[in-house]
């Protein structure tokens, strides 16, 4: 449930594709560990990407994110830097940015398509209760 949960809060919820985005490193983790333990995903269903501001080192994020989910850089995706402006009150703010934790298939059909629609039904399913 907590799993689902956090899924409501920050995944991903159209193209069909299965990723939960967040700052913290603990819902990161918390989100690998659903994943594998719920639905049998290893280390190698996920290819996470980045999200960074002009300030931020590319290569300490992408490490600091590697080092504390047990992902190799190798499955990174593409990092995204963001240029708008920002103001100054906000520099600095996420040292190592936003991890998009995106789950891939492999090949393997159950973790694609499917993964997101079984996703999607239990959402609705506690959407349902709740009303």
């Amino acid at each position: 449930m907590l799993g689902i949960g956090l899924y409501i809060g920050e995944g991903a919820k159209s193209n069909q594709q299965v990723r939960i985005i967040n700052s913290d490193p603990q819902v990161i983790n918390l989100a690998i560990t659903w994943f594998e333990n719920s639905f049998g995903l290893s280390k190698d269903h996920f290819s996470p990407t980045i999200h960074l501001y002009p300030d931020n080192d590319v290569d300490e994020a992408i490490a600091f994110w590697s080092r504390v989910t047990g992902i190799p850089i190798s499955q990174f995706g593409k990092t995204q830097i963001d240029r708008r402006k920002k103001g100054e009150k906000k520099r600095g703010m996420l040292k190592y940015g936003t991890a998009h934790l995106n789950v891939r298939s492999n090949g393997e059909k159950r973790f694609g398509r499917f993964l997101f629609r079984e996703i999607i039904v239990l959402m609705d399913e506690i959407f349902r209760h709740a009303n």
